[in-house]
């Protein structure tokens, strides 16, 4: 059978899954299979065995749990309570003050935790602190949930983890290559908070507190356990003394003992995050095997001499398809979760970006930025599914969903950014690596 029937079938029987509503691992992995059945017999259903066996016993896989537990232990840690109120006592009288706050603890936790704790804990902690402060209700539950989806570009990244494994690409060089174009997206809404407030200064009330450098100077201490953790597990992955694998294993014992110097480590707790950690962790391998499995299957039968074929025959700039690409994530990113797009158009689009002459951890990185812009994108973007979950009652979703546009036009600034000087995402990684 020709590469071209065996494309339609195969994205056309994965497509049709979907929509009926087939989660996105059993998808990948039961299209595969059926197909390899049918196409090639029942003596090449051992690749699927071997396949999957492969995946799951694979060392470097270790780091999505470790990192994960990270994670979970610092959410049950409270710190991020004691952060956001201590870094509220430094930015008392600024305007958006407690909006600035809470993208800086969500940029904190994402270098901790990935995505997920930012916007469970500053929903739950941040969003009616600012209200109760009477901030306008757009700003608080936007800066949130654009905050708490840093931690898809901002190291240590769990869909970078599964990115680098599908696209087969370094996992350091995509830590080191998210860091700046995070930063720059974090920069970018807090530029857009402080100049808000200042030209809408009813947007963002001054906070009617009196804060002593005393009260000040003992915050810190709140603040510098987590910095600590940053370091020594960002640092030692940068900086060559740690593989991320290993980085993540101190980062669960460093967060373990952080939960237990604050005397909230209990076997509840332990039961809980070991619980929540299995369950996430056991997710991302499934749609892993799936992936591998479809991206073996589709190899195989001569995907890469398709996609060879096709993208010589285009006598279009190079720009016009990468432009394309893009364009196909955007949408895709709005009615998929970012796993299921990421599964879908890593093993096609990576191949084609290196055809182009494109850096593959370059193309990586806008992609994830893409990836990020999903995840605040209406009808299924997961930021506002999450938000709506732990936001006060009287939030809307209409509410949550009109908070939005302007962190996604900061998120696509910072794409394009990214896509006109490659460097802002290349300049680190080849500086360390």
């Amino acid at each position: 059978m020709s590469i071209e029937v065996v494309t339609i079938l195969l994205f056309g029987g994965l497509m049709t899954l979907l929509v009926l509503g087939v989660p996105v691992a059993f998808a990948l992995g039961g299209i595969t299979v059926v197909l390899t059945y049918l196409l090639e017999g029942s003596t090449s259903l051992f690749i699927v065995a071997t396949t999957t066996y492969k995946q799951i016993t694979d060392p470097n896989l270790i780091t999505i749990p470790l990192f994960l537990l990270m994670g979970n232990f610092l959410l049950h840690s409270g710190i991020s309570d004691r952060m956001f109120k201590a870094l509220g006592f430094w930015l008392t009288g600024i305007k958006g003050g407690l909006a600035i706050v809470s993208i800086g603890v969500c940029v904190s936790l994402a270098m901790c935790g990935g995505f997920g704790p930012g916007i469970l804990t500053m929903g739950l902690i941040a969003v009616p602190a600012m209200l109760k402060q009477s901030y306008n209700k757009s700003l608080a539950l936007g800066s949130v949930m654009a905050g708490g989806v840093l931690g898809e570009i901002i190291p240590p990244s769990i869909i970078m983890i599964l990115f680098a494994y599908i696209a087969r690409v370094s996992i350091g060089k995509l830590f080191l290559a998210g860091v700046v174009p995070g930063l720059i997206t974090a920069f970018g809404y807090i530029l857009y908070v402080s100049i808000r407030c200042r030209l809408q200064p009813e947007f963002a009330p001054p906070v009617k507190e009196t804060v002593t450098w005393t009260l000040r100077l003992s915050s810190l201490k709140d603040i510098l356990l987590p910095a600590f953790l940053i370091v020594l597990v960002l640092g030692s992955i940068f900086f060559g003394i740690a593989t991320p694998t290993e980085a993540a294993g101190v980062g669960a014992t460093g967060a373990f003992v952080i939960c237990a110097l604050l005397k909230k480590m209990s076997w509840k707790v332990l039961w809980d995050s070991c619980k929540q950690t299995m369950t996430i962790s056991g997710m991302v391998f499934w749609i892993l095997i799936g992936a591998t499995l479809f991206s073996v299957f589709y190899t195989s039968q001569g995907a890469q001499s398709l996609v060879t074929e096709l993208v010589s025959s285009l006598e279009i700039n190079r720009w016009i398809v990468l432009g394309a690409m893009q364009l196909i994530l955007l949408v895709l990113g709005m009615f998929m979760d970012d796993y299921a797009v990421v599964t879908i158009c890593a093993p096609i689009f990576v191949p084609i970006a290196k055809i182009l002459g494109f850096d593959p951890i370059w193309f990586s990185i806008i992609f994830i930025l893409n990836m990020q812009v999903a995840y605040l994108t209406p009808p299924f973007g997961w930021a506002l599914i999450m938000m709506k979950g732990v936001a006060p009652s009287e939030i809307t979703t209409r509410d949550i969903w009109k908070s939005i546009p302007p962190f996604v036009g900061i998120q696509l600034i910072v794409l394009i950014m990214v896509m006109i000087f490659p460097q802002l995402a290349l300049w680190l990684t080849y500086k360390m690596m």
